[in-house]
């Protein structure tokens, strides 16, 4: 009923009707949430460590995460009568996992596991043995028929895949779309309102203008008396703008998503967003609901007040104008507010001074020539948008353009604004990329980009991109076989994955050990990617751009320890260190035996370790310990350890 009158004093607030709750339209039901009764899963707590649709590396969040106070072993129970669906355990993910389908056809997830109860163990531990002894699995397992009562232990709690420990909660609809589990019966105690920690203004035009600027512009708010004020911020042009916020709820520090976001101009809404629901086919578009350059560069989460070009999801109502703001010059207040699920709220206003925009300054092919050269510029510090780019002045002076039109170019402070939209196959030639072409894509084409050397190609499958942007390959070869290829600029997130081909030199005839490697600059680390070599070319697959280098490894694993220890089940475990700095543990490929025993060696990435586990295994005064280690390009470790209890 608190759900009824709330829906009706936001409608009568707003003029457009309120966003549907998508799992009222699930495709297999009229599935409501309300009208089942949900049991509280856990004895950890009843407080959360995260809530729905957070923001995660790559997707929204799809569950309540419930806190363990850093601590494994509480009771995890069946939140509603069903069958168990789905049983996996795997190094990262979910880890160990169980899936309920209840009676009405939905479902309900319990992840990150560190044991499951007696039956389920001695279910998963016979498929494992079954099947050499590999630890990993993920399976259907609905026609075994395994009822469940609400109430029953399943599990208990732990940190497997992704830590630290906690229980993550996953409630999901007949047509397994997840939805936020707050729309039950189920609560926590929350009486304190969101905070409001950032402002972004985003130009929307290669001709806008935010605080002297053309780029994403940031400020923080003067907090009183539980308001949030931005000052006055002075633009040109159409801007979209962004929040930084987070909730919080009694006896916790944990920073959560806000359940809903509305904005007003002038008194007037123009954007409104809740999220109770989404799909798996949508969750990736979580990179264009948030500010992507800010969550690419340093991790931040602001939310838009806006619909980005190429974003589907069913979050919002706004006005026609998609909730970006083209105002006329003058002084317009904005008032911005960020509500949680129970109701608490907060409120930021800023004041955007708009000014006409100014006459565009031109840049010929001659005055290029006046700005400063001999500089190596890099595109991924140029300030990419989908339609245009901003180079820095001294960038523009080192580099060779293919535009004939400089109506499409113009000088602002210290860059060259380039509009990108009608410029497609655009050459550049720049000093340490060398000669290069940027090809528009187009998301609902598929699409072929080219190296200008022709010996490499990358190949986009239909609606690879959020929107139409500008996207260029270069390759080059240093060795026979140390290939680097570049698929850029990496500022354009994708919705899906892609291949690149490279041509093969003929005098490359070994090829094990090989593969493409990305480097991921935030966090200083390599990671390989899907490569497989023909006769002809090596091939890449991966799901972003950047820059991709060819790297044999031919290091083992290295191994260290061991220790001893004891599981809050009861169950005696022995962990050895396992560390590769390259292509990574084959965890599948361990084979760990004590005292001639052999065992399932199950991996913990994050922990960089291996376990021997062994359902019937009881540590003895002294073990014997013999493991085989295999990193993904097959190269062994083999070591014997002694360890006395």
């Amino acid at each position: 009923m608190r759900h009824f009158f709330y829906l009706l004093l936001i409608a009568g607030l707003f003029p457009i009707v309120v966003v549907a709750q998508p799992f009222l339209n699930d495709s297999s039901s009229a599935f409501a949430p309300s009208e089942a009764h949900y049991l509280w899963p856990t004895n950890a707590s009843s407080h959360l460590s995260s809530t729905f649709a957070e923001t995660r590396s790559r997707h929204f969040h799809a569950a309540l995460d419930i806190k363990t106070w850093g601590r494994r072993g509480y009771d995890i129970y069946a939140t509603r009568d069903g069958t168990l669906y789905r049983m996996a355990i795997g190094p990262r993910g979910y880890g160990k996992v169980l899936y309920l389908k209840h009676d009405d056809g939905s479902f309900s997830v319990y992840a990150h596991l560190m044991s499951f109860n007696d039956k389920l163990q001695q279910y998963a531990d016979s498929l494992r043995f079954a099947e050499d002894y590999i630890p990993s699995f993920d399976r259907i397992i609905k026609d075994e028929n395994i009822r469940i009562e609400q109430g029953d232990l399943i599990a208990y709690s732990g940190a497997t895949g992704i830590g630290p420990p906690h229980l993550h909660f996953e409630l999901r609809t007949p047509s397994n779309k997840p939805f936020n589990p707050l729309l039950t019966n189920l609560s926590v105690q929350d009486h304190i309102p969101p905070r409001i920690t950032g402002l972004s203004v985003e130009p929307l035009s290669p001709y806008s203008i935010v605080e002297g600027n053309k780029k994403v512009y940031t400020r923080s708010p003067k907090a009183q008396n539980g308001r949030f004020d931005f000052g006055t911020i002075e633009v040109t042009g159409p801007v979209g703008l962004g929040l930084n916020v987070y909730d919080q709820a009694d006896k916790v520090t944990n920073a959560y998503a806000v359940y809903e976001l509305s904005m007003s101009v002038n008194g007037q809404q123009r954007f409104y967003s809740r999220v109770d629901s989404f799909s798996y086919d949508e969750t990736n578009q979580m990179f264009i609901d948030r500010v992507y350059p800010l969550l690419r560069q340093y991790g931040q989460g602001y939310q838009r007040l806006f619909i980005a070009d190429g974003n589907t999801l069913p979050f919002y109502k706004t006005d026609g104008k998609q909730g970006k703001l083209n105002l006329p010059p003058g002084r317009h207040t904005i008032t911005i507010k960020a509500t949680d699920f129970f109701g608490n709220e907060s409120e930021a206003t800023v004041n955007l001074i708009v000014y006409e925009q100014k006459e565009r300054i031109p840049v010929t092919p001659y005055s290029r020539f006046s700005l400063k050269q001999n500089f190596t510029p890099s595109i991924e510090r140029w300030q990419w948008f989908n339609n245009w780019v901003n180079i820095p002045k001294k960038s523009f002076g080192s580099i060779t353009t293919g535009i004939w039109d400089y109506n499409k170019v113009s000088s602002y402070q210290n860059f060259i604004t380039i509009d990108l939209e009608s410029l497609d196959n655009l050459f550049m030639n720049i000093p340490g990329i060398g000669p290069t072409i940027f090809h528009r894509m187009i998301p609902a084409q598929s699409g072929l980009i080219t190296a200008l050397s022709h010996e490499a190609m990358a190949i986009f499958p239909e609606d690879s991109f959020h929107d139409t942007v500008s996207v260029t390959m270069t390759a080059q070869q240093f060795r026979t076989d140390s290939v680097k290829v570049t698929i850029g600029p990496e500022v354009y997130p994708l919705k899906k994955s892609y291949q690149f081909r490279i041509k093969r030199d003929s005098m490359l005839t070994d090829t094990s050990k090989l593969a493409f490697y990305k480097y991921n600059d935030r966090y200083d680390t390599k990671y390989r990617i899907t490569t497989r070599f023909t006769g002809d070319h090596i091939i890449g697959e991966t799901s972003s751009l950047g820059t991709f280098v060819t790297m044999r490894d031919n290091t083992p694993p290295t191994l260290r320890g061991p220790g001893l220890t004891q599981r809050p089940d009861g169950q005696w475990l022995i962990y050895i260190g396992a560390r590769d700095n390259l292509s990574g543990i084959d965890h599948k490929r361990t084979n760990i035996t004590v005292n001639g025993q052999r065992g399932l060696a199950e991996y913990e990435p994050e922990e960089r370790r291996i376990l021997y586990y062994h359902p019937d295994f009881t540590p003895s005064a002294s073990m014997d310990i013999q493991i085989e280690v295999y990193d993904q390009m097959g190269n062994k470790t083999e070591k014997y350890f002694q360890l006395s209890r």
